[in-house]
């Protein structure tokens, strides 16, 4: 008897796998120059009817596809935005970048636009993903989405504030993981850093969001890792492709098959889980026993979904794009930071000595690592996840105080150029992993140094109310993790790995294929005891 084909394989081989079978009408094609000549039209009318932001980066005259441009801003994007914020003194600009034109505000807006209901977050990443295509469907603002975003404003916050119960099984899972990753050995072996952290966020976060039933299958843990990895290439892909032609296109290119599977893959992980939970409950209700009760990610979604209908799958795949890549981003860079200065180090494991051996894991502990929190956020002043904050696509027109038009359906972003202000920050263009440890002790400016704590000079996590509702769940992760690896283990870069920040559009990433070297050690504290 033929075994059955998996949910990844039907959504694969339902598709078409080339294009030499695909022909398009001569009445097709004028639709599709018609289409393109329409776009073209709107461009020049709203560059005529608004006076737009000077470009840094003008396209050559031949350049009509804007491929030139956009592949120089790929490369450069960090010179553009600097020598635009240079040139224009603070003044609103415009680039060329991969995704379009973008107005670039500088940090002086903020505050301007950050609630401004006609500046939409959501749009901006449906636009940049292609959210209408079917696998992107995570990055759009479909119900899960919106229900994803109450999750973490709400339930996840209410976990956080249930410590220390809930740091026991995320501790638990860290040491498991590490012991997984890492594992024991007192001899000195190389490992590569990206992919080590990688492993060990997907581990953690897939313990609160999904619970122990799924949080180590092998199979999730690859979708968690391989969906953003997939999704970001394919969305690259695509954007080289006329937008008319992109929901055709889309079903041909290998990279869009595969992230449609992980979509299917998650599902056939997913709702046997959700099942099988309906079946308890139902069990429960008929034998008058009290309704079980789940706090992970999958319960939460029901209960903020009031009944709605919501995809779990996108729900699931949203939360752990948006959690896993980006807290392995900052760790990454943490160590990088962390490992060429050997009295940071040791000041950062009597500090995890002190105040865990003192408190345990108690609501407190994670508060009181005053120091890690410092190097936290100095690591991400001097290395956010992208070179912009705020994000936005106007809804509408939107003017500014200043006379600037953001015309509707324009991108528009705040240069995260305030991190290197030495009006703002002393010596900005070196690391002092102690700024924001001396910046607490000052009175007036205490929360402003928090690592959590957004504001006009420290855009790290967006600010205003689309800041990112997660991040006080990454911070304690972050942290719980850190003391795990800075107490079991001795760590050090191996010489020559490079470990410079790698640059690609706005994306500024930390270099996972940095290597390092480690080596069990005794942990002056047990915390698997506390």
């Amino acid at each position: 008897m033929a075994s059955k084909p998996s949910a990844s394989a039907l959504a694969d081989n339902s598709l078409p796998i080339s294009l030499d079978s695909f022909r398009l009408s001569s009445e097709a094609w004028s639709i599709l120059a018609a289409l393109l000549a329409a776009a073209l039209a709107h461009k020049i009318w709203t560059d005529h009817k608004f006076k737009l932001p000077p470009l840094v980066n003008p396209p050559q005259p031949f350049d009509l596809s804007g491929a030139a441009v956009k592949k120089d801003f790929v490369q450069r994007s960090n010179e553009l935005i600097q020598e635009g914020s240079k040139a224009f003194g603070g003044e609103p600009y415009s680039v060329i970048s991969d995704t379009g034109r973008v107005i670039m505000l500088a940090p002086k807006h903020v505050d301007e636009i950050r609630n401004d209901p006609k500046l939409s977050f959501l749009k901006n990443t449906e636009h940049d993903f292609h959210a209408y295509l079917p696998g992107f469907e995570p990055f759009g603002a479909g119900n899960a989405i919106q229900i994803l975003i109450m999750v973490a404003k709400k339930q996840l916050t209410k976990f956080l504030g249930k410590l220390p119960i809930q740091i026991i099984p995320l501790s638990d899972e860290t040491a498991f993981s590490f012991q997984t990753v890492l594992g024991d050995s007192t001899e000195w072996h190389e490992v590569g850093l990206g992919h080590t952290i990688l492993n060990v966020v997907s581990r953690l976060s897939s313990r609160v969001f999904l619970g122990p039933e799924i949080c180590r299958n092998e199979e999730w843990l690859n979708i968690t890792v391989m969906y953003v990895v997939d999704s970001f290439i394919a969305a690259k892909r695509l954007r080289i492709v006329p937008k008319p032609l992109r929901r055709i296109v889309h079903w041909f290119l290998p990279e869009c098959q595969r992230v449609r599977s992980h979509v299917a893959q998650t599902r056939s992980i997913i709702q046997p889980v959700i099942d099988a939970r309906a079946r308890e409950k139902r069990a429960a209700v008929e034998g008058g026993r009290p309704i079980p009760t789940y706090d992970d990610a999958i319960q939460w979604g029901e209960k903020e979904s009031a009944r709605s209908k919501y995809d779990p799958a996108i729900y699931q795949l949203a939360m752990a794009g948006a959690a896993i890549h980006t807290t392995t981003d900052l760790m990454t860079q943490l160590i990088l930071n962390i490992l060429p200065r050997p009295e940071l180090l040791a000041a950062l494991r009597s500090e995890m000595i002190e105040v865990l051996g003192k408190e345990g894991w108690a609501k407190t502990s994670l508060y009181n690592l005053k120091l890690m929190d410092s190097v936290m956020k100095e690591t991400q002043r001097m290395k956010p996840i992208q070179s912009i904050s705020m994000g936005r696509i106007a809804d509408a027109d939107v003017h500014l105080s200043d006379g600037t038009v953001i015309p509707k359906g324009m991108k528009v972003a705040v240069a995260n150029t305030s991190r290197y202000d030495p009006t703002i920050y002393e010596n900005p263009l070196e690391f002092d992993g102690y700024r924001f440890l001396r910046m607490r002790q000052t009175p007036g400016k205490e929360n402003q140094a928090h690592f959590v704590t957004t504001s006009p000079d420290s855009l790290g996590f967006g600010h205003g109310q689309h800041a990112c509702p997660g991040r006080f769940f990454a911070a304690s992760e972050v942290k719980i993790a850190m003391c795990h690896l800075l107490l079991k283990y001795d760590l050090e870069l191996v010489p020559g790995s490079d470990s410079s920040v790698q640059v690609h559009g706005f994306s500024l990433n930390s270099n996972r294929g940095a290597k390092i070297r480690v080596r069990r050690r005794k942990e002056e504290i047990n915390l698997e005891s506390l």
